[in-house]
């Protein structure tokens, strides 16, 4: 089945809530004669909008674009091709939309909202006040990025993300959406130098752990047994949990050891014969199953400083506490 093109679900969208035939394609596009910067960013439609004449700018692929761009992108556009325009975006942060809706940027995201104040409209996120939720969490991939930046970058610096979302193992489009949680929880800003675009720290590196602490979540999404030793030299492999914390503290080791490792890792171990029960074992050996790759610090046998923190910072043990608190502080902020 052929993907809905932003274009299409725009249009579905705007007549669903507008009326049916409120909005319709009209002439012939002149994208082709607009700057290539207009041409790379947007897909131009010329439309006929409650019988008004309007450019839909929809947004290609999942960009990164701060409200002063796309303020200077309309006003750009509006002087080329002498309309009104409204830009369409496949989604939108709360932090994103406050900052459209200050620079009185007309935009519509389908399914969600439409802010078109110089045309009368504006309709927000199903016709009402979005009902109560829980403190959102990031994603893994954004929790692993945000540790990445606090293990490899030592100094207050901006920062190019793709590039380490690359070594993360993670595609171009999952990078998009892990750094536009970095912003929507405030915790960096975006930088725009030309076509290229960074993050900049907000405060220090401690304020800015401190400050993600509560939309992080515990890496661990599942814990395995196993009596097989060989597992302890297994490829991607690293110490977690209570081992790794004996390793860093003067914490007694455990009685049984705890290994982390990716839910890949788990899989090929399985193919070499090595056999997990669920249930815990005596004198069995931990496997916990993380969300995402245990070995950000390659060069070490133990898990990373922060992710281990987060892992255990649930545990009532009196002595695990004061040994985080030792780790916390031992970090090199």
């Amino acid at each position: 089945m052929l993907e809905v093109t932003l274009p299409q679900k725009t249009v579905q969208y705007l007549n669903q809530v507008l009326g049916d035939d409120s909005i319709r394609i009209t002439a012939k596009s002149r994208a082709d004669e607009l700057p290539y910067f207009l041409q790379d960013t947007y897909e131009v439609l010329p439309v006929d909008l409650l019988g008004q004449t309007v450019t839909l700018a929809c947004v290609k692929g999942r960009q990164l674009l701060v409200a002063q761009q796309i303020d200077q992108h309309a006003k750009r556009l509006r002087e080329l091709l002498h309309n009104p325009v409204v830009v369409a975006l496949p989604e939108i942060t709360p932090g994103e939309r406050k900052q459209l809706i200050q620079h009185g940027i007309a935009f519509v995201v389908p399914g969600r909202q439409l802010f078109a104040p110089q045309m009368g409209i504006i309709l927000s996120e199903r016709f009402g006040i979005p009902p109560h939720r829980e403190q959102e969490l990031a994603s893994p991939a954004t929790q692993a990025l945000l540790i990445w930046f606090l293990n490899h970058h030592l100094v207050s610096e901006t920062w190019h993300p793709f590039e380490d979302a690359a070594a993360l193992g993670y595609a171009g489009m999952t990078a998009t959406r892990a750094i536009r949680e970095l912003l929507q929880f405030d915790l960096f800003e975006l930088e725009v130098r030309g076509r290229a675009k960074y993050l900049k720290l907000i405060g220090t590196r401690r304020e800015l752990w401190e400050k993600a602490k509560p939309y992080l979540r515990t890496p661990v999404l599942r814990t395995l047994w196993t009596y097989d030793r060989r597992i302890l030299d297994a490829n991607g492999a690293r110490w977690a949990g209570e081992s790794a914390l004996a390793k860093m503290t003067m914490l007694n080791e455990p009685q049984q050891p705890v290994l982390a490792m990716t839910a890949e890792s788990a899989q090929q171990a399985k193919q070499t014969g090595v056999f997990f029960e669920p249930r815990e074992q005596a004198d069995g050996v931990a496997v916990q199953v993380w969300r995402y790759m245990p070995g950000i610090q390659a060069k070490e046998k133990t898990v990373d400083l922060l992710s281990l923190w987060l892992s255990l910072r649930d545990n009532r043990d009196d002595r695990i506490q004061m040994a985080l608190d030792e780790i916390e502080e031992k970090f090199l902020w």
